[in-house]
């Protein structure tokens, strides 16, 4: 998906949004979004670019607790070779590289003892990159939806429900904030224009218990 879209483009997928059930709370479907309202993942990564991240990811396989992540992206051609180091709780640092597409999925074998590791970062700090609503773009506009979420016979809708200013270890930041309930806490997943990955979430499962959390340290070379 690229971040530059004809105004035929951009209005096919406006009208798939509006097929599945369009904005709530947000532009009239006379005034559609532009180009500039589109969010890619992966989109303003620049090389030597780093991100740190704290991170406590709840998962069947691995768990991750009060976990610093450090992730830097060099260039390699037309995909990124990232440098993560992971520090859990009391353990000696991780450190591995591995290549990763401008979407920032993951390209060729993975070494089998960061797996645990990388799995939890997938299913947390990467997780925006896996929403998909009809395969439209996803579109930083409050009412715009962002992915469906299916929980036993029900479905729930994610969606930009509002723009705040957020506070992070790494600053303050003007957000999009996407939320959604699948019983009676709200998740939350905060998203800045010009960053390649959401600065802050707070997630939560059908049950109530944590998923995942996470929170942007540090940002250099943005």
């Amino acid at each position: 998906m690229t971040t530059i879209f004809a105004a035929l483009g951009v209005g096919v997928s406006v009208g798939i949004i509006a097929a599945g059930g369009g904005f709530s709370g947000g532009r009239p479907f006379p005034n559609p979004p532009t180009a500039r309202d589109i969010w890619v993942v992966g989109a303003n990564i620049k090389d030597g670019m780093t991100l740190d991240y704290s991170l406590t990811a709840v998962a069947d396989a691995s768990s991750l607790n009060s976990t610093h992540v450090s992730m830097t992206f060099g260039r390699s051609g037309s995909e990124w070779d990232v440098q993560f180091t992971v520090v859990n709780g009391t353990t000696q640092p991780v450190e591995k590289t591995v290549m990763m597409s401008k979407e920032l999925t993951r390209e060729g074998q993975l070494d089998e003892s960061f797996k645990p590791y990388f799995e939890s970062i997938q299913l947390s700090i990467f997780a925006v990159r896996d929403m998909e609503y009809g395969e439209s773009p996803k579109y930083l506009v409050v009412g715009a939806p962002w992915n469906i979420i299916f929980v036993s016979a029900s479905s729930v809708t994610v969606r930009v429900t509002s723009e705040e200013t957020v506070q992070t270890q790494a600053g303050t930041f003007d957000s999009f904030v996407l939320s959604y309930k699948l019983a009676e806490k709200t998740s939350k997943i905060w998203v800045v224009r010009d960053m390649p990955l959401p600065v802050k979430a707070v997630v939560y499962d059908s049950a109530d218990k944590l998923q995942y959390q996470y929170e942007l340290s540090r940002a250099a070379g943005v």
